[in-house]
């Protein structure tokens, strides 16, 4: 082919080059918003692992962070974190017989008050054991835990700090002398333990972790951990004889 003006023949063909890169280069970028708009974002996380047997912190996030840790029926497990520095907005002392001192939100503290003054009608005393704890002390007791018996144990009886229920104020450990104060599955079967699961539901309480429920509720059987989620909810999880993580799956 004869080229008569061969420095025009250039430049057009260096211009041409020049508009098909521009029009690559804008198809890319329309593309790429594109497919952004369709890209599922992962849930965030404000909660990593902890080494309880050097008390440290690490890089692993394990869970979820909860969107509003005040509500009622909030979910709190091994998959859904509070972020370290939450406080329940309105602990109350609660001025019920109990090992030790402790604390609950207010409208639970008044409903176990409830709870516990009709098993005294059934000549029953129940006796608190463990309220609201923070997530410094679960970070401890978790520790004292693995030590105790073994990781893999370990998380079968204890959360990890944030995955605690106790840290919501929600959550009481109730005991009794017929089990001399401890925190055992036999409390299941004493008159106490048999009261407790009986009309829990009926103050708005729930036994958190039921019997042969690991496999949902990541935990061993506990007669002994209430959850306050108010009459109307533990009256429904009661009836159908649910763990509150297919409550809340039924209801979403």
């Amino acid at each position: 082919m004869h080229i008569q003006n061969k420095k025009r023949f250039y430049l057009m063909m260096g211009l041409l080059g020049f508009i098909i890169i521009l029009l690559g280069f804008s198809i890319y970028m329309i593309w790429t918003a594109i497919s952004a708009r369709n890209v599922p974002i992962a849930p965030t996380s404000n909660t990593a692992t902890v080494d309880s047997t050097q008390g440290n912190r690490t890089d692993t996030v394990t869970s979820q962070a909860i969107a509003d840790p005040t509500d009622i029926l909030v979910l709190v497990n091994k998959t859904t974190s509070l972020d370290q520095d939450y406080l329940p907005p309105d602990l109350v002392s609660v001025d019920l017989p109990g090992v030790r001192e402790t604390q609950l939100r207010k409208e639970a503290a008044t409903a176990l008050e409830d709870l516990f003054d009709a098993a005294a009608l059934k000549n029953l005393t129940l006796y608190c054991c463990s309220g609201y704890r923070s997530y410094q002390s679960q970070d401890q007791l978790y520790a004292e835990n693995v030590n105790a018996y073994g990781q893999k144990e370990a998380d079968l009886v204890s959360a990890k700090p944030g995955q605690s229920e106790h840290q919501t104020g929600l959550a009481m450990d109730v005991t009794a002398e017929s089990v001399n104060f401890d925190l055992l599955e036999s409390f299941g079967q004493t008159p106490e333990g048999q009261f407790i699961k009986n009309n829990a539901h009926l103050y708005g309480y729930i036994i958190r972790y039921p019997e042969d429920q690991t496999a949902i509720t990541g935990y061993a059987y506990e007669p002994w951990h209430l959850r306050y989620v108010g009459k109307d909810v533990a009256a429904e999880i009661f009836k159908n004889s649910l763990t509150f993580e297919a409550y809340l799956t039924q209801v979403q």
